[in-house]
């Protein structure tokens, strides 16, 4: 397994956030945003075995596992394998739009899926496919913006179409953007699918911080 880091935190956003979690970082990502908070996972890594991961998951008493990068879907045996090899746990998979994610939907994990909006520069990279894929009772499709009247249409837009599919939606600010307004937003949609996230773990050890 290639990794960038894996450690013990607390979950800062998607699904659990708050939640005692361990993070597998893979490294390497297919993908380029331009508001990116993790290019330093962009390079190769370190070769780690499968067990160690594993071993280091298990001692950590956490029932939660995220999946992250980089994009972990570039690593598609390593994650089949390890929420296969842990079925009492939870796992979390942080990707992006553009990969298949069928092959790790599994009943103890979920995919939180980061839908790249314009001011990413990767809105043309995402699959729309993929979108029907995900789970009403567990997945996530990921919205990050920079709170623009342009992206706030592109939001609505995707909101609306993909009102009968019934997968929750987590609005999320990029990092210092103004958060009431995009909050305020949100309110005003009365929208039981779509939750507001901040990033937790910014908030406690700051932004610039890795292993946390």
């Amino acid at each position: 397994m290639h990794l960038i880091e894996h450690y013990l935190s607390l979950q800062g956003e998607g699904l659990h956030p708050g939640k005692l979690t361990y993070f597998v970082r893979f490294a390497r990502c297919n993908l380029s945003c331009s508001w990116c908070d993790s290019a330093y996972t962009f390079g190769k890594g370190d070769e780690i075995s499968f067990e160690a991961a594993a071993n280091a998951i298990l001692g950590s008493k956490a029932e939660f596992v995220c999946l992250t990068g980089g994009e972990p879907l570039l690593h598609m045996e390593d994650c089949v394998r390890l929420i296969q090899h842990f079925p009492e746990l939870h796992f979390d998979i942080e990707t992006g739009g553009s990969l298949d994610i069928s092959p790790v939907q599994f009943p103890n994990s979920s995919v939180i899926m980061d839908w790249k909006l314009e001011s990413s520069g990767m809105t043309p990279r995402m699959n729309s496919a993929f979108l029907k894929l995900l789970r009403p009772e567990s997945d996530l499709l990921k919205l990050v913006t920079d709170g623009s009247a342009s992206e706030i249409a592109q939001m609505k837009a995707l909101i609306d179409e993909t009102e009968n599919l019934g997968f929750p939606i987590s609005v999320q600010p990029v990092w210092g953007i103004d958060n009431l307004k995009l909050a305020e937003w949100v309110l005003s949609l009365k929208n039981p699918r779509i939750q507001f996230n901040l990033q937790i773990h910014k908030l406690i050890w700051g932004p610039a911080r890795t292993g946390v």
